[in-house]
């Protein structure tokens, strides 16, 4: 016991890189581009979106794109409100019209649209444009304008809604999927076009179901009790990913036990080119120095940086809590940056603004 906690306060200690030690970091929040943002999922799946209300009416609209080589980009739109039976969706860029889509025929061709695994659709009514040619068609004119105007059809006798989504800042969110997605310069970049051939991005491998672990990973995860205490529904909703790493190896960040309403934590397990699999802690900051810890709260793994993020929310807004960011190193989990704020007060969370405890610096919480 002596010996093991010995190498775990070894382990915790090597584990600490500071965050400008070599590298340069992304933001502790995606980056926006005036009215689009974007982000990416655990799988390697990126999106550029707009979210835009009028009046009461709201769409998000959302350019998604795979991690596949072969990966083609996909527009999906979101609405609120009821949309009827019949009817007509229409898309206009600076007042001309794109495409005009019956309703009937919109959801019917829904079955022929695959999800990329792991995007999470927005709650209300979606449907996924046509894909191929068609989307191609759209994009092209969004690059291009100043505003797209989506016309809603009214329900019974209601007027018919037009949603106007502004286009500034589209194409350097497109531009930005490009170069997360490392296809700035080949034939499959949206924007930055170049001769080069199309390659997979960065990707990690999602994992739906308990049952897809190795043995030895499901016994390194069922082993603690509250871990396999999850229901499988739940399971498969949380972003579970299999990185796959060199010489057969593979990282799992993995769901540990039930969520609550704000927090859902994780565990890591390495499996190794051997097949031995191994829980993998990750160091976090207390008053008297580095601790290990077992569990990764609300995880998100960056395949682009090989980055793994934890962001415990102190309360439901998200305004205050702990947020990390670690590193693979090759064998572990590096502490590259850690903040924090103390104070719940409902304001908007700013986790730009939150004071660092690793590395250290005197700012004010």
């Amino acid at each position: 016991m002596k010996r093991r906690l010995l190498t775990l306060l070894i382990t915790t200690a090597a584990a600490l890189v500071p965050a400008s030690a070599g590298m340069a970091q992304p933001g502790r929040t995606p980056p926006s581009f005036e009215g689009w943002t974007v982000d990416c999922g655990n799988t390697g799946v990126c999106f550029a979106s707009s979210f835009t209300r009028s009046q009461s009416v709201w769409v998000d609209v959302r350019i998604v794109r795979d991690w596949q080589a072969e990966a083609q980009p996909l527009v999906r739109l979101t609405t609120n409100t009821e949309l009827p039976q019949d009817g007509t969706l229409q898309f206009e860029v600076d007042g001309g019209v794109i495409e005009a889509l019956p309703i009937e025929q919109l959801r019917e061709m829904q079955t022929a649209v695959t999800p990329p695994a792991g995007f999470r659709p927005l709650g209300g009514e979606g449907f996924w444009y046509p894909t191929g040619p068609a989307t191609v068609t759209l994009l092209e004119a969004m690059r291009s304008g100043r505003e797209l105007k989506i016309q809603l059809p009214p329900v019974g006798d209601a007027e018919p809604v037009a949603v106007p989504v502004p286009l500034q800042g589209l194409k350097a969110s497109l531009l930005w999927l490009d170069n997360r997605q490392d296809r700035t310069g080949t034939v499959a970049a949206i924007i930055s076009k170049g001769d080069e051939p199309a390659k997979d991005a960065p990707h990690a491998v999602p994992v739906v179901s308990a049952d897809q672990l190795p043995p030895e990973v499901a016994a390194v995860w069922s082993a603690n009790r509250l871990c396999s205490e999850i229901d499988p529904t739940i399971f498969a909703s949380l972003n579970a990913v299999r990185v796959p790493l060199e010489d057969t190896a593979s990282l799992y960040i993995i769901p540990c036990g039930a969520p609550t309403a704000i927090n859902s934590p994780y565990v890591a397990v390495l499996s190794g080119k051997d097949g031995a699999a191994r829980q993998v802690h990750v160091a976090r900051m207390s008053e008297k120095g580095p601790i290990a810890s077992d569990l990764i709260y609300n995880a998100r793994w960056i395949p682009a940086d090989q980055q793994l993020v934890s962001y415990f929310k102190g309360s439901g807004v998200g305004e205050c809590g702990l947020w990390n960011r670690w590193s693979w190193n090759g064998t572990g989990l590096v502490l590259l940056e850690e903040a924090t704020r103390k104070t719940c007060d409902g304001t908007p969370p700013d986790l730009s603004n939150w004071s660092n405890t690793w590395p250290a610096k005197n700012a004010p919480n």
